[in-house]
């Protein structure tokens, strides 16, 4: 199960937002190493900080935590280090109807990690660098369009992130009184969910 709804995302500082791999390393006795990455693609790992947040963001973050209860059910999530994708390559039109999933790269030293984009908040498809109608499905990340052969097709725009709650308990700290209500303090560990 996936709600469709983003975690509130007034995040303080102090917040973190990374990511984490799976490699398996042998040292060998001759002091060189053996690495095997068993993920091609990277998680998401998330400490948020909601600090002196009002009482009905207070709220939003508790309701999401008991519907989703807990880490059992997944959810939207802005990461404010990764949240837009400026001219991505889409492929190329062969006149007909064609369906294409939203893709992000990342390159370093000739290499480029491609990382799917189900989230999709935002597309605006291009072909040829033009802007071109296209059907968006704003739960996978998947694209329909229908453009002259020969197009080459790029996409811009901002996503979400598919994550879920990392711990089954929600803390959360009075911090300072004000105006009748005591203002709040929580963290949130937030884990990316594979779709």
């Amino acid at each position: 199960m996936f709600i469709e709804q983003r975690l509130l995302d007034c995040v303080a500082y102090g917040s973190e937002f990374g990511h984490v791999f799976k490699t398996r390393i042998v040292t060998l006795e001759s002091g060189h190493e053996r690495r095997a990455s068993l993920w091609s693609l990277p998680l998401g790992r998330y400490s948020i900080r909601y600090n002196l947040i009002k009482d009905e963001h207070h709220q939003a973050v508790r309701h999401a935590h008991l519907v989703c209860r807990g880490a059992a059910i997944a959810f939207r999530f802005k990461d404010w280090v990764d949240y837009r994708a400026d001219n991505e390559p889409l492929g190329v039109a062969d006149g007909s109807l064609q369906t294409f999933q939203l893709n992000k790269g990342y390159p370093f030293g000739g290499q480029t990690l491609h990382k799917p984009i189900k989230k999709p908040v935002s597309v605006q498809i291009f072909g040829n660098a033009h802007p071109i109608p296209a059907t968006i499905d704003y739960t996978s990340g998947q694209v329909q369009l229908t453009a002259p052969a020969g197009s080459v097709l790029t996409w811009s725009g901002e996503f979400d992130i598919p994550v879920r709650f990392a711990s089954d308990r929600l803390d959360l700290e009075p911090v300072t009184h004000q105006g009748g209500q005591f203002l709040l303090a929580t963290d949130v560990e937030l884990i990316e969910v594979r779709q």
